[in-house]
Formats: structure tokens, C-alpha cells, sequence
């Protein structure tokens, strides 16, 4: 009941986020833009979208093999797809069902599962931290108004009391866990994050040992130059924005980025708003703002749920079939 009211939560307060964008927007110009949408572009995005999946699978294959474990680059990606399936209903349960649907059809621990896509995510928040700094260089003005714009209902008084609050809660933290340290070790619980960590440790240790380096490079290069191009590509769906350059399809995947930071069901509503933002910060209207967000965050959507429910039901036959395996069945010819 608990984590159903959490999502619940995480669903009201993008949704309330989602009206915000759109209630003083012109919707009429807005369904206009959407009926006249040039959707190839849009058909473009997803498969730049998939590419992205299938090179992350390429690449978690580097990093299990360094673990002297191997498995297909088929069941990688499915997996990959069914947790990114799972983050548009349950957000930030991706990883866990990323790494319980490859362990159920190749028995890969999860632990050690787990490490690697703790080593990837870290990577890949070096890469966004990189593209961040390359927009600040060259949308410098742009990304400027956009921080402006975010940040300008905050009130001294207000950050101020956010603060306070956050040290508050990490003291009795520290106090909570210091007093009830021993209860703690003795928990089941403990002992699962314990394995957990020993799994994840060895898990970043395979980049120190992976052999090829260069091609792990690589596919993480062409991970996010896949993301660049499933946004870029959709300015061209629109008129509005079919004059923007690949610089501004760098900002708005950063700025997209951030917005899809914060835990809502696929981000909806702060994925809109930040690209809303984005769009005004670079000289065009908010309505193409919420426009172009709209066409982006749909066409993905569609794509993940439909790649999801498809990886779904390969991981479900392949289950099956690993558990005859293992059974020691033979099927009757």
C-alpha cells in the first residue's frame, strides 16, 4: 500500500507539473502543430532511441564478460528494454528489473548485475556532467536564462529554511544509525546490502580489468550520440523549430535530461517543463516549447512501452525455456 501511494504521489505531482505547462500555453496553436506534425521524424527518434538500447546491451556485455560471464546481446537488450518499461510505471525500479529479468534467463547473480549498472550509470553521469559543460559553453546565454527562469521563485528566506531542514534530517540520521548500529548488523536486511555491496564492488572492479577499453568507449559514445540525435531529429517535425542546429539538439537533450532526473513515471510533467523552458531560453515561444516536448516525450514513450512489452514476453518464452533446460526436459519431436 505504501509503494502504491508513493507512485501514486510521484504521478499527482507530475501530472500538477504538467498542467502548469500547458494552462497558459496556446493549446489551440498547440493540437494545430501536433496534427501538422511531420511524424517520420518522429519514427526517426525512436529507432535512434532503440540504437541507444542495443548499444548499452553491447556495452554491459563487455563488462559481464570481464566477469567471465557471457550471455547474448538479444537477452542484454531486453532486459534493458524491460527495465526502462518498468521506470514508465514504477520510477527508479528499472534497475532492478533490468538485473532480476537477465539473472532469471542466465542466472547471472544479481549482485554483481547490479555493480556493473552502478559503474554504467556512473559513466553516464560523467557524460551528462560533460554535455552540461559543453552547452554551457556554447549556449552559455541559453542555459543561463534557463537556470534563471527555475530558480526565480526561490526566495532567500526559503532556500534558507530548505537547508536547515536538510541538515536536520541527515543529524538524526547519523544519530538514528549510531544508536541502533548493532540491531542493524545483526538484520537480515544488513547482511542483503552487506552481499549487495560485494557484488557491486566487484562489479566496478571489471572496468580496471576489462580488456577492451576502447570499444567500451565506443558504445558509450554512441550511447549518448544516439540520445543527441533522437532529440535533434524531432526538430524537424515542427516548422518552429526546423532551423535549430545540432547545438541546440545538444542543450535540449541536456535540459531534457534534468528534467527526466527527477523521480515521475517516464517524467512526465518535469520533462515537459524543462524542455518548455529550454525552447524559451533559446528565443521561441513556450506553446513550441510545450509543443516539441510533447512530440519528443510521446514518440519515446511509445517506443519504450511497446520495446518493453516485446522484451517482456522474449524474457518470459526464455525463462520458460531455460527452466525445461534445467529440468532436464526434452520436447517431443
Amino acid at each position: 500500500m505504501l509503494s502504491i501511494l508513493k507512485n501514486l504521489l510521484f504521478l499527482s505531482f507530475g501530472l500538477l507539473i504538467l498542467y502548469v505547462v500547458f494552462k497558459d500555453k496556446d493549446l489551440d496553436q498547440m493540437f494545430e502543430d501536433i496534427r501538422n506534425a511531420e511524424y517520420q521524424w518522429l519514427f526517426y527518434s525512436m529507432i535512434f532511441g532503440y540504437l541507444a538500447y542495443i548499444f548499452r546491451g553491447l556495452r554491459w556485455l563487455l563488462l559481464l564478460k570481464s566477469m567471465n560471464y557471457n550471455t547474448s546481446v538479444g537477452k542484454a537488450t531486453h532486459a534493458i528494454a524491460a527495465g526502462y518499461f518498468a521506470n514508465a510505471i514504477f520510477p527508479r525500479a528499472g534497475e532492478v528489473v533490468r538485473c532480476t529479468s537477465l539473472y532469471k534467463v542466465t542466472g547471472i547473480p544479481v549482485n554483481k548485475l547490479f555493480g556493473t549498472i552502478l559503474l554504467e550509470r556512473t559513466i553516464d553521469l560523467i557524460l551528462l556532467i560533460t554535455c552540461i559543460g559543453l552547452s554551457f559553453i556554447l549556449k552559455f546565454k541559453a542555459l543561463s536564462s534557463f537556470f534563471d527562469t527555475v530558480f526565480a521563485e526561490t526566495s532567500p528566506s526559503e532556500e534558507s529554511n530548505t537547508k536547515i531542514i536538510v541538515l536536520s534530517c541527515l543529524v538524526l540520521t547519523v544519530i538514528g544509525l549510531h544508536f541502533f548500529r548493532k540491531k542493524l548488523k545483526e538484520s537480515k536486511l544488513y547482511q542483503k546490502v552487506v552481499s549487495l555491496g560485494k557484488g557491486v564492488k566487484e562489479g566496478f572492479q571489471t572496468a580496471f580489468h576489462m580488456e577492451q577499453k576502447g570499444l567500451f568507449a565506443v558504445y558509450t559514445i554512441l550511447i549518448w550520440l544516439m540520445y543527441l540525435l533522437m532529440t535533434y531529429i524531432c526538430f524537424f517535425s515542427i516548422s518552429a523549430t526546423s532551423d535549430l542546429d545540432i547545438v541546440d539538439g545538444l542543450y535540449i537533450m541536456v535540459i531534457g535530461g534534468l528534467g527526466m532526473i527527477v523521480p515521475v513515471q517516464g517524467g512526465l510533467g518535469p520533462y515537459h517543463a524543462a524542455v518548455t523552458l529550454g525552447i524559451a531560453s533559446i528565443g521561441l515561444t513556450k506553446t513550441t516549447g510545450a509543443t516539441l516536448a510533447v512530440l519528443i516525450h510521446t514518440s519515446q514513450s511509445i517506443m519504450i512501452i511497446a520495446t518493453g512489452i516485446i522484451a517482456t514476453i522474449v524474457l518470459s518464452f526464455a525463462k520458460r525455456k531455460m527452466s525445461r533446460n534445467e529440468a532436464g526436459e526434452t520436447p517431443s519431436v
